[in-house]
């Protein structure tokens, strides 16, 4: 049975990451990152990689294999949000991220700006407020690793100065 829950846990994965690729090609901002050797693949599988884990999230609903449509922009953030947290704890930790990682954390926060500063016509349209909290807690979790990243060149930088 454990073999069984994997292989399933595996192809959900791939669906999530396929359908997030989908939805992040639709921004330009995002597109905008994709020039070096990094593949929007790549950064989608690590996506799906991350929010699975700790285990079949219980707020991302089943996917099937045949839908081949675009994640909705809320759940497209919470996906976003739930890997950045776990970044956002390893660079802490550990004070290295690989390349994939590092544009994880930055199309988060792009597309959680693009979420807060795109004008809202309908009620369909606007954020419900959990979505609303993402986009802050996205905003804090880039504010404090900038502050983190801006404190470790610093004192770099001053190592040698000492003598």
């Amino acid at each position: 049975m454990t073999l069984r829950r994997s292989l399933g846990q595996q192809w959900s994965k791939s669906i999530l990451a396929n359908r997030l690729a989908l939805t992040l090609k639709k921004s330009d901002k995002v597109q905008q990152l994709f020039g070096g050797a990094t593949s929007l693949a790549t950064v989608t599988n690590t996506i799906a990689a991350l929010v699975f884990a700790e285990g079949e999230p219980v707020w991302l609903p089943p996917m099937e294999s045949s839908e081949q449509t675009p994640l909705e922009h809320e759940l497209a953030l919470h996906c976003l949000f739930a890997a950045s947290r776990l970044l956002f704890v390893k660079e802490i930790e550990q004070g290295e991220l690989g390349q994939a990682e590092h544009l994880v954390l930055t199309i988060a926060y792009q597309w959680s700006q693009s979420l807060i500063n795109t004008p809202t016509h309908t009620s369909e349209q606007t954020l419900s407020s959990d979505a609303q909290r993402l986009c802050q807690l996205l905003q804090t979790i880039n504010t404090q690793l900038e502050k983190v990243r801006s404190e470790k060149r610093h004192s770099s930088r001053n190592m040698g100065s000492h003598f």
